[in-house]
């Protein structure tokens, strides 16, 4: 296992995770990282644009592992 952290940015706001979560694979990393934001989308209200969000996901190092766009729904709906 190794832990990262699942940051949130659109490149102007930055969400941190300073907590991290053990990570076993690829797959339960991306699925991590997709309930990391909904978790930030159900948090604020609707209207904001999330296109440009993603999950920014990085090791104890702080080097980026994989940057994972947020859902594809969440984007729909606030089109």
């Amino acid at each position: 296992m190794a832990v990262q952290y699942f940051h949130c940015t659109d490149g102007v706001d930055l969400v941190l995770d300073r907590t991290g979560r053990d990570v076993r694979s690829k797959r339960d990393r991306r699925l991590w990282a997709s309930r990391v934001a909904e978790k930030i989308m159900a948090a604020i209200p609707p209207g904001v644009d999330w296109s440009e969000w993603v999950v920014s996901v990085q090791d104890r190092r702080g080097a980026q592992v994989e940057v994972v766009p947020f859902p594809e729904a969440a984007l729909r709906e606030a089109a």
